[in-house]
């Protein structure tokens, strides 16, 4: 009962952030209002990730969803070895771009 609890107090406090001039702060709670509602979401419907209206026993579970252990260890290796080349991809993309864009005799 918590999480419906904070997810409204989150909402609630919007308006009055808005009104307060504090546009980021009012922004961050409204993210974390629509975070935690996908979690009151989560935590009603848990097990079940898809339901099915056919047949209940048809359901996605997050039991039979699972992957094998080996399955699960290879794309840990990959996430391992993926995760920083992204994150050191975006890095250098991101200080290769920075700053203003400056019209001069080398622009189109």
């Amino acid at each position: 009962a918590a999480l419906p609890f904070l997810a409204f107090l989150s909402i609630a406090n919007v308006p009055r952030l808005i009104n307060r001039k504090r546009f980021k702060l009012a922004f961050g709670f409204s993210s974390i209002a629509v975070a935690l509602l996908l979690m009151v979401v989560a935590v009603e419907l848990y097990p079940v990730l898809l339901i099915s209206t056919l047949d209940p026993a048809w359901s996605l579970t997050v039991y039979n969803a699972a992957s094998s252990e080996k399955a699960l260890r290879i794309m840990l290796g990959f996430a391992a070895v993926g995760t920083p080349l992204v994150l050191g991809y975006t890095f250098f993309v991101y200080r290769t771009f920075y700053g203003k864009v400056r019209l001069d005799e080398h622009s189109y």
